[in-house]
């Protein structure tokens, strides 16, 4: 089972086009977004992509009722913070606005991955016992990088992927 995981893509339509075609030809079952998605046109976007979706709000998702409803209808989970357990792995979301909080959370150990954005750089370590992925930005618009993760949840392993 593969999750691709993104983040950041603060309404960056041809980078979130972009991305869509990368993906096109990739075999995953779970796409997550961990944050910033920002404006509900850009959460359409993702409407096409044919897989389970997790997303969850970074601290510049605005129109957040409207966000909530095309989640919705598109069958995308979305929420402040999401907790899965996916692949007998336990996983938590979060956008990681409040740097407190998720040092807490990656230092408790309860979580086998923990999955964030906000920073916009790219962070694929293991701490503990946790594995901890930022898949950096797919906006590009602070490190000129545009960057996504595909994980695969039996063997953790990892793939960055540049477009």
């Amino acid at each position: 089972m593969k999750a691709v995981i993104i983040s950041d893509t603060h309404d960056n339509i041809f980078a979130i086009d972009d991305f869509i075609k990368s993906v096109e030809n990739e075999d995953f079952e779970i796409l997550i977004h961990a944050g910033d998605i920002v404006a509900p046109f850009s959460l359409r976007k993702f409407e096409k992509i044919p897989c389970k979706k997790y997303f969850v709000f970074g601290n510049n998702d605005g129109e957040k009722k409207i966000l909530r409803e095309i989640a919705q209808k598109s069958n995308i989970t979305l929420d402040d913070v999401l907790e899965l357990n996916l692949n007998k792995k336990k996983i938590l979301i979060y956008h990681g606005t409040y740097k407190s909080l998720l040092d807490g959370i990656i230092k408790s150990e309860i979580y086998d991955i923990v999955i964030y954005g906000h920073t916009h750089r790219l962070e694929i370590t293991k701490r503990g016992k946790s594995l901890i992925i930022n898949p950096g930005e797919l906006c590009g618009y602070l490190t000129g990088n545009k960057t996504y993760v595909i994980l695969d949840l039996k063997t953790l392993d990892t793939k960055v992927v540049k477009i």
